[in-house]
């Protein structure tokens, strides 16, 4: 009998649980919920309310966090929200607790999903014996990497979208001189994320002398999709951007088994986003090309994948 796991995906800016149930490798995931964080002081309220109305009582839970898990004491990079894993697993009432890094959670989930949750961006056929990079653009930028393994798949968290930011023109190096102003570095993070994308429709007002409301990145992506031009000029640049760090990404790990974009802002601009320069500048790499132009990316289309690698990682 498949035992019952609550799992979650704890974000910046909201909170997924579900329940979860594994059976011979069969990952099935049910009666999902999404919370806005502010809703919540603390995350253990948050957990204690979907309890309640699911009315149920697993056995074990697996929690898939925005930022790095190093301690028993789990600091979200975006969020106010403190996870202490041992109060938590008091709280829930659960045999076994597992907290994973988001992004660790989505990877570990990718080989579980069908062909039907996935959007291909670029074709390739991929090297099978090669990393296989996922990241994405949500609250901030999460990467990790599934790494083949004597017949198996290992899972690498990683701080990947924490690297410089690294300019290549002179609108880009004023784009950056603009976050500087209110930051000490200006990582990739920093432009590719939800707040990425209000610093750099920022910092693009303000070098081209246009007007600017403050407005939150998914009207952002919606003026742009209804024709505003600064605002499509800002998700233009985004998507840029995106590939060549995708691209360095790549470079940098060896992915050549393929990249999977997640995230919470891609499927919302999939349209937009198949027109944009990724590709081109995904692969824009110089004498390197050749090294990504076999390279396949595709984009998570599904909500709440990292649900069922929470559920995949759990240990019952």
């Amino acid at each position: 009998m498949a035992e019952l796991i609550l799992v979650a995906d704890i974000g910046g800016t909201n909170a997924r649980f579900a329940l979860a149930e594994r059976d011979n490798g069969a990952v099935s995931v049910r009666q999902v919920k999404k919370f806005r964080a502010e809703d919540f002081e603390t995350l253990r309220d948050a957990a204690g309310a979907y309890l309640e109305a699911a009315a149920a009582a697993p056995a074990s839970a697996c929690f898939a966090v925005a930022g790095p898990v190093t301690a028993e004491i789990v600091d979200f990079t975006n969020s106010p929200w403190v996870l202490d894993v041992a109060d938590m697993k008091k709280t829930l009432g659960v045999e076994q607790f597992h907290v994973v890094n988001d992004f660790e959670a989505l990877a570990a989930g990718v080989p579980a999903l069908g062909k039907e949750n996935f959007l291909d961006v670029k074709p390739g056929e991929g090297d099978p014996v090669a990393p296989i990079l996922v990241m994405g653009p949500g609250t901030g930028l999460g990467q990790a990497l599934i790494v083949p393994f004597e017949g198996k798949v290992r899972v690498i968290p990683t701080e990947g979208g924490h690297v410089g930011f690294a300019p290549q023109s002179d609108e880009e190096i004023a784009i950056m001189k603009f976050i500087l102003r209110d930051h000490d570095r200006v990582s990739a993070e920093r432009i590719l994320s939800g707040r990425g994308l209000v610093n750099l429709h920022r910092a693009l007002c303000a070098i081209d002398g246009a007007s600017f409301t403050p407005i939150e990145a998914d009207k952002i992506t919606e003026a742009a999709i209804n024709g505003d031009g600064p605002a499509q000029k800002t998700l233009n640049l985004f998507c840029s951007l995106l590939g060549r760090a995708a691209g360095d990404a790549a470079l940098a790990t060896g992915a050549r088994g393929g990249v999977v974009l997640g995230g919470g802002i891609l499927p919302q601009i999939r349209d937009f986003f198949l027109k944009s320069a990724f590709t081109a500048q995904f692969l824009a790499k110089g004498r390197m090309r050749d090294y990504l132009a076999d390279v396949p990316v595709r984009v998570i289309v599904t909500d709440g994948a990292a649900l069922v690698g929470a559920a995949v990682m759990a240990r019952t």
